[in-house]
Order: structure tokens, then sequence, then C-alpha cells
């Protein structure tokens, strides 16, 4: 159950960024926003590692929405500072696709894979988790077109890059990895 808890407040929060950039048209709230999750999630990290009691704390106190992580950095952390560099580097249509692929995909790829993956193609990953993601980042490229000013091809060679990192095994968090990519390669092969 906790797979939802967490993939559900990923989905709330990470959709903060992009809906308040499309309705803004510029970035400087989201990254406000953004930049201020990046600075309490570092201080988390500090705790985490500092005082792992007070980590132990939040864990049982999140009840699910954390996650229980022995890397260097959360993937909360990395989905934030994925977040804040994509809104810093990008253009406004190309970070607005790809930070809702790295929320949708990843939640997509994350709950089918744990719930129907039989098929494993790398390190925990799954055919089945990469189908999930392909599909909910294909959804998403078709509501989000309208809202868009770019070629529906440049949005599925975004939610196709999005969903293939999610499964590659890159030695990056998949949280900073995926969005990120998607950004640079739909920037590549922009008109």
């Amino acid at each position: 159950m906790s797979i939802w808890k967490r993939k559900t407040y990923r989905i709330v929060m990470g959709l903060i960024f992009p809906v308040i950039y499309l309705a803004t048209g510029r970035n400087l709230i989201p990254m406000t926003i953004g930049t201020f999750f990046l600075v309490l999630l570092t201080a988390m990290e500090y705790v985490r590692w500092r005082y792992p009691g007070g980590w132990e704390y939040l864990l049982r106190k999140g009840k699910g929405i954390f996650k229980r992580q022995s890397g260097i950095l959360t993937g909360d952390t990395y989905f934030m500072l994925a977040v804040v560099l994509i809104l810093m580097l990008f253009p406004k249509e190309i970070s607005v696709a790809a930070l809702f692929f790295l929320v949708f995909g990843d939640a997509g790829s994350g709950i089918i894979g744990t719930r129907y993956g039989r098929t494993k193609i790398f390190c925990g990953k799954t055919l089945e988790g990469l189908v999930g993601g392909l599909f909910f980042n294909s959804a998403v490229a078709l509501l989000i077109l309208p809202f868009l000013n770019v070629p529906f091809l440049l949005l599925m060679t975004g939610a196709v890059t999005a969903s293939f990192v999610e499964v590659l095994p890159l030695g990056l968090d998949d949280n900073l990895t995926v969005g990120f990519s998607s950004a640079l390669i739909m920037f590549f092969c922009s008109p």
C-alpha cells in the first residue's frame, strides 16, 4: 500500500510545478517553490545522515510517503533537484512536458511494475513497468498537447525517452535522469 501513498504524494507534489508554469507562463513561481523544497529536502538529508533516529521518526510520521533509502540522497531530493534544473535550463514547453513525464511516468511504471511486473529486464525493473510508464507518458502527451506549442512527435519523443530512461541501469537515480533526459532530448530534437 505504501507505493500508492508515495506515488500519490509524488503526483500531487510534482503537479504543482508544471501546472503553475502553464498557468503563469513564467518559471519564477515554480522555481521559487522548487528551490524552497530542495532546501527543505537537503535539510532532511542532513537529519537522515547526522541523526538516524530523527530520520526514523520522519519515516514513521510520514506513514508510507517517505521511502527508506540507503543512497547518498533520497529519491525525493533527486526529484526536486531535477525539477529545479529542468525549470532553470529549458524553455517552457519542454520544461512542462518533461515535468509531466517525470511525475506520471514514474508513477505509472512504479505502480504497474510493482503490481504486475514479472519479466525482469534491468536491476529490478520490469517490462510491465516499462509498458506502464510508456502508457502513462503517452496519455499525458495527448492530454497536454493542446496546452503546449510543440509538435506531437516531439512530445512522444520525450515520452518514449522518459519511459526508457526509467528502466535503464544508468548508475544515477532515475528521479534525476528521467525528466532531465526527456527535456534534453526534446530540446535537441526541437524544430
